[in-house]
C-alpha cells in the first residue's frame, strides 16, 4: 500500500541479502571453483531472486493477486520446456497435451476480464508476470546445474546475495519513488515477509524439500501454490472468485497436472 512494486521487488533480495551473506559465511558455504560454475551461480541468483521478484511485483500491481497464482501455475510447464531445450530432449504426446491445454487455458484468462477492470492495464500484468515466469524457469534450470558442485544451500544463499548486488546500484537510482517515512506498519511487516519468509524461508525450504523428497514427488505440490493464493486472495483481499475463474482454475491446474505425470519425457 506504501511501498510501489518496483521498489517491493527490488527490496526483496536487498533486504535478505546481508542474513543470506552472514548465513553462507557462518556456515561456510562453498562457490564453484571454476568459472562455468560462478557464472551459472550468478545466473541461477539473478535470475530467481532478482528478475523473478520484480517482474512478479510489477505485475501484480498492475492486475489481481488471482490473476498471478493461475499464471504461477505455468512455472512447471516452462521450466520443462526450457529444460527440454536445453537437454535437447522431446517430451512426449501427455506433456504436450497437458501444456496445450494450460496454455490455452492462461490464454482465456489475460484476455477475459470484468468491467471494473482497466483492460489494457491487467493484461499487461498478467503479460509482466507470464515473463517473470520465464525468469523464474531460467533460474531453476541454471540452479539445477550448479547445485550437484555445491548443493542447494549454497545455491540458495549465494544465490540471494548475488541478487542483492546486482539490485544495489538500481535501487539507489530510485530511492526516491517512494516516501519511506510514510510506510506504514502493515506494509513495513508486509515487506519484512517477502524478504525473510517468502525468499529465505520459502527457497531455503523449497530446496531441502527437493533434496529430500525428489524431484518428481515433491514439484506436484506446486500445484497447491495458486490454490492457496486463490483462497487468500478472496479472503485477505477481497477480490471476487467468479464461476468463470474457478472453471479456467481448474482446467490450468488439471492440465499441468496431467502433463507432470510420470514417464511424461
Amino acid at each position: 500500500m506504501d511501498i510501489d512494486p518496483l521498489t517491493t521487488g527490488m527490496l526483496r533480495p536487498i533486504l535478505a541479502g546481508p542474513v543470506a551473506l552472514i548465513c553462507g559465511l557462518a556456515f561456510r558455504l562453498p562457490v564453484p571453483e571454476d568459472i562455468r560454475g560462478r557464472l551459472l551461480l550468478a545466473a541461477s541468483g539473478i535470475a530467481s531472486f532478482a528478475i523473478w521478484p520484480v517482474l512478479l511485483s510489477v505485475g501484480i500491481g498492475m492486475t489481481t493477486a488471482t490473476h498471478a497464482a493461475l499464471i504461477l501455475a505455468l512455472i512447471p510447464l516452462v521450466t520443462g520446456l526450457l529444460s527440454s531445450m536445453v537437454d535437447r530432449t522431446w517430451p512426449n504426446w501427455i506433456w504436450w497435451t497437458g501444456s496445450s491445454v494450460a496454455l490455452a487455458g492462461t490464454a482465456i484468462l489475460i484476455l477475459s476480464r470484468e468491467s471494473s477492470v482497466d483492460n489494457a492495464t491487467s493484461i499487461a500484468g498478467d503479460l509482466i508476470i507470464f515473463l517473470g515466469v520465464i525468469a523464474c524457469a531460467v533460474g531453476y534450470i541454471t540452479g539445477a546445474r550448479v547445485t550437484p558442485a555445491i548443493g542447494t544451500w549454497a545455491t540458495t544463499f549465494w544465490g540471494i546475495v548475488f541478487a542483492a548486488l546486482s539490485l544495489l546500484p538500481v535501487m539507489a537510482f530510485l530511492t526516491g519513488r517512494t516516501a519511506w517515512a510514510g510506510i506504514g506498519v502493515t506494509s513495513g511487516l508486509a515487506m519484512l515477509y517477502l524478504a525473510f519468509f517468502g525468499t529465505i524461508g520459502g527457497y531455503a525450504a523449497w530446496y531441502w524439500a527437493l533434496g529430500h523428497g525428489g524431484i518428481t514427488r515433491i514439484s506436484s505440490w506446486q500445484l497447491a501454490q495458486p490454490v492457496i493464493t486463490l483462497a487468500l486472495a478472496t479472503l485477505i483481499l477481497g477480490e471476487l472468485l467468479t464461476l468463470q475463474l474457478v472453471l479456467i482454475a481448474s482446467v490450468i491446474l488439471a492440465s499441468t497436472a496431467w502433463a507432470q505425470l510420470p514417464g511424461r519425457s
